[in-house]
Parts: structure tokens; C-alpha cells; sequence
């Protein structure tokens, strides 16, 4: 990608990780995704251009679109939200393409990393995660971590086919203290903190 092409809320390009291959590539966003706003239309896109209609949640054919949308890591009011769009086999009786939202700072810090989304395609042989640090990008052995609850982490939803996709989106979470009011609400300067690995 010799020129990359960015406006408005995007940085102009975005990520393909092939699980059965191992590689990972850059592709622009443009033109592609030019009339398309947000990470779910995104998602919804890739879904319309390349998964097979009959597609079930466990083939191979099946993708997971990772994407913020255009105003996260801008500092915009509530604007750090990450869209999650896969076949669930969660909706019967026939699965459909759906989107999960995720906050936290996921978008902001995958924005910021210069990617505006992340398609993630194939099928490994063994537990793996995706590590990013702006240009360098890897998938990694995940046997240390498979199988570990949700609590404190963000990942891929319950409802994906894990055993399809050996791959896991992993981040830590931890908390500040969280004052309260006296009526038992939180006050507004109350925070908590994720940060991807």
C-alpha cells in the first residue's frame, strides 16, 4: 500500500488475518468502504462481499469483522465503540449475521494503532491471539491463556464459534476506585480502565 488514502474519522487502511495461513495483510479503505459509516455497516459489507448466504456459524466461510466506528479516539462523547459482526449460532433456528458493541478503549487504541478494522478469516489448528503495536502485528500462541473466563478481558463474544476459530482478541481491564454519592449512584468522575494487549 503505497498510498493510503485517509479521511474523516479514518485512517485509511485495516487488517486480514487468514488463521489458516498465518499471514496477516494491510488492505486501504478506500475505495472500498467509502460509502459506508461505522463499524457495523463495515462488518456488514465484508459479510455481503464475501461469506456465502448459506454460510453456517461453524464453516470455515465464516469471518469476524472487528471495527470501531469513525469517531473513536477523536475524544468525542461516547464515540469508543467497537463493532463485532459474525454469523452467531445463537439465533434459532437459523443463525444470522449480527454485530455485537463492546466499549472501553478497544477502538480508541486500535484507531490510534492507525487500522480501522479488522477482518479475521480461515481456520488455525491450535488456540492463537492477534498482537498489535501500531506496524507490528502478529498472531501469537495462545495455549497460555485459552480457556480462561471473561472477567477482566474483552474478547471475541461467548457466542462465536470458538471451535471454528482458534483465535482469541484479548485486553485486560482493571478498575479505579469507583466513589459513590449517598444516594448509591456513581459520581460522574468515577472511571475504569481496559487497555489492549
Amino acid at each position: 500500500m503505497d498510498t493510503i488514502q485517509k479521511r474523516y474519522g479514518y485512517t485509511g487502511q485495516g487488517l486480514r488475518v487468514n488463521l489458516t495461513t498465518g499471514n496477516i495483510t494491510k488492505e486501504p479503505t478506500f475505495p472500498r468502504f467509502k460509502d459506508e459509516i461505522g463499524g457495523t455497516a463495515l462488518g456488514y459489507r465484508v459479510f455481503w462481499d464475501e461469506v456465502p448466504p448459506k454460510t453456517q456459524p461453524l464453516d470455515e466461510a465464516n469471518k469476524i469483522v472487528i471495527a470501531p466506528g469513525p469517531f473513536s479516539g477523536s475524544g468525542a462523547l461516547c464515540s469508543s465503540r467497537t463493532s463485532i459482526t459474525t454469523i452467531y449460532p445463537t439465533i434459532y433456528p437459523m443463525p444470522m449475521i449480527a454485530s455485537a458493541h463492546i466499549g472501553g478503549d478497544m477502538a480508541a487504541r486500535l484507531k490510534q494503532a492507525g487500522y480501522d478494522f479488522i477482518i479475521i478469516e480461515g481456520k488455525s489448528e491450535k488456540p492463537v491471539y492477534l498482537y498489535i503495536n501500531n506496524d507490528n502485528f502478529e498472531l501469537r500462541d495462545a495455549k497460555g491463556i485459552w480457556g480462561q473466563g471473561t472477567p477482566a478481558a474483552v474478547s471475541v463474544p461467548s457466542s462465536a464459534p470458538r471451535s471454528s476459530k482458534a483465535s482469541s482478541f484479548r485486553a485486560t481491564s482493571r478498575s479505579t476506585s469507583m466513589p459513590t454519592r449517598k444516594n448509591g449512584r456513581r459520581s460522574p468522575n468515577a472511571t475504569s480502565i481496559c487497555s489492549v494487549l
